[in-house]
């Protein structure tokens, strides 16, 4: 069946070609197709613009025709750029289907479509997990293709470690769960899970330290990123300063659960330890950001990750006037991503300038968890983050920023 006239209009980039054909029945349905098309797109309501076209063509081709699937990723897509997340993932996941039927599983046009679904489920700010599902396929659809050995799939590898970075993928929850059991002394560890065990004392007593992060696959892509990096980096320049900014980011997270794993637990280190850990990777940093400023509008999300990766350093550092200089260097600036009412000033110690809460709440941004409180309670995988205060950097200036509460409530102030 030929593809309608209306087809050719939207492929020529909306060009005045298009003529409509004598008045039917069908073209009567094109003709209505294409003025609702005119009306919505004059209106700047793009999305809604593509939906009647859609509509149309799925009369006209069939829901599962290779042109419907490329408009119904087309209009999620722009339901995505308007703000509707929600509806974007449901027209995405329906391009997805129909283009499984249309192109096979495993179909090149599938490619694109996963990774517009994973990046959707980014903007949904819901966690990594479902993200990465939709990478994951992203990149077994160019495995399958015989497209490993490409610069693109290198680039699709640190480019969605980049995105599920930002994501939360290493955000991670640190758990302990106390119980009777009769066993002797002895402690270990299961590096696969990130988790220690420690049963001491009398036999009676078990506590299992778990750490649940995304790392390890970031971890594995970053790896294989390298790997294929080494012959593809005459091709980009810049490939090897982004492998090594994702690198250093996963690194410090990490360091962070190592340092806070009780001492009798194998796998912790000493905060000397640390301290060198995040010396070394503050240096990866500067050095990936000096190659990566040489075309900072290409680099800029890598360049906005290192940054932030340095500040988490100077954070964990305990290092106030580095904090504070970072901050008014207007290197960073994180004022669209707290809203005022959780931003607080901040004391030359590192002390919270805030009101009392309704909720226990430590009040120095240096003040870190205390491993020895995790074998006092059991956690499950329901529990959240206690709140607390993070640096941020605002406009200029360091601030702290109340997290992990939904709710701000002030009973009265200091």
């Amino acid at each position: 069946m030929a593809a309608p006239a209306l087809v050719y209009f939207l492929v020529a980039g909306l060009a005045a070609a298009f003529a409509p054909a004598p008045v039917s029945a069908q073209t009567m349905t094109e003709a209505e197709a294409l003025a609702n098309y005119e009306a919505a797109k004059a209106a700047g309501r793009l999305a809604e613009a593509t939906k009647y076209v859609l509509d149309y063509m799925e009369q006209a081709e069939g829901e599962n025709a290779p042109l419907t699937v490329s408009l119904t990723q087309r209009y999620g897509n722009l339901l995505r750029d308007e703000g509707d997340i929600r509806e974007a993932i449901k027209a995405l996941k329906l391009a997805r289907e129909r283009g499984i039927i249309a192109f096979g599983e495993h179909g090149m046009e599938l490619f694109a479509i996963n990774l517009d679904l994973g990046e959707a489920y980014v903007d949904r700010d819901i966690g990594a997990g479902k993200p990465l599902e939709y990478f994951d396929d992203a990149l077994e659809v160019l495995r399958e293709n015989g497209q490993r050995e490409t610069l693109l799939y290198v680039k699709t590898l640190v480019g969605v470690t980049a995105r599920l970075t930002q994501a939360g993928a290493l955000g991670g929850t640190f758990s302990a769960d106390t119980r009777a059991e009769s066993i002797g002394n002895f402690i270990r560890t299961d590096a696969n899970t990130d988790r220690g065990r420690n049963e001491s004392g009398s036999g009676l007593t078990t506590i299992d330290y778990r750490y649940d992060t995304g790392y390890r696959v970031l971890e594995g892509y970053m790896q294989e990123a390298v790997e294929l990096a080494e012959v593809l980096d005459i091709e980009d320049s810049y490939l090897l300063a982004k492998v090594a900014v994702i690198q250093a980011k996963t690194k410090v997270l990490e360091n962070v659960f190592l340092e806070v794993v009780p001492p009798h637990i194998r796998g912790s280190i000493s905060g000397t330890k640390a301290q060198e850990n995040y010396d070394r990777e503050d240096d990866n940093l500067v050095s990936a950001i000096d190659v990566l400023m040489e075309d900072p509008g290409l680099n800029q999300s890598f360049v906005d990750i290192a940054n932030s990766a340095r500040m988490d350093i100077a954070w964990l550092s305990k290092d106030i006037e580095r904090l504070t200089d970072f901050c008014s260097s207007n290197t960073l600036n994180m004022a669209s991503e707290y809203p005022p009412d959780r931003l607080f000033e901040v004391a030359p110690d590192g002390s919270v300038i805030a009101p009392r809460f309704s909720f226990r709440i430590k009040t120095n941004i240096f003040e870190r968890p205390d491993p020895g409180t995790y074998s006092n309670r059991n956690l499950n995988d329901d529990d959240r983050p206690q709140p607390q205060f993070v640096p941020v950097c605002i406009n200029g200036r360091l601030m702290a920023a109340l997290v992990h509460t939904p709710v701000v409530t002030i009973e009265d102030f200091e």
